[in-house]
């Protein structure tokens, strides 16, 4: 069911940007930067750096957090420090107005103690903040059964 909202919430994204007057370069730059700072200082920090104040982070086999107190609360409960997770943006678009975006794109999730990698693919929906950066306010994500490319 959850999916469904997730593609729901992409539809309207698509729909919005079909008349693509925004540059989605700068919404590239941040999803890369938001990937160093997985890699760099934790998936945690990453995740709760760049989420709006209503996230909804969407989560496999969970219920989605909703919230960014939540999502804080949720990220520092469990340690991340055996996992290194990083993703590159495949495809963005920026609507009309400037300030609401998506993002899709591969991940690779390391994880040290099992000499385990995991793959997928994601979708982040983008929100520009009233000081010019962006924020996700949704990202979902699914697993593959080996690399996207």
């Amino acid at each position: 069911m959850r999916t469904y909202w997730v593609l729901f919430a992409a539809m309207l994204i698509f729909s919005s940007c079909r008349e693509q007057k925004g540059d989605p370069s700068e919404l590239v730059a941040t999803d890369k930067a938001f990937s160093t700072m997985s890699v760099e200082k934790g998936l945690s920090a990453a995740f709760i750096f760049y989420a709006d104040d209503s996230v909804v982070k969407v989560r496999d086999g969970n219920f989605p957090i909703m919230g960014k107190n939540e999502m804080v609360k949720a990220y520092r409960a469990r340690p991340d420090s055996g996992m290194t997770l990083k993703w590159h943006p495949l495809k963005a678009e920026v609507g009309r107005s400037n300030d609401l975006g998506y993002t899709f794109g591969v991940w690779e999730l390391y994880l040290k103690g099992k000499d385990t990698t995991m793959y997928g693919n994601y979708i982040s929906i983008w929100k520009k903040q009233s000081d010019g950066s962006w924020k996700y306010v949704l990202d979902a994500g699914s697993n593959t059964p080996k690399p996207v490319h």
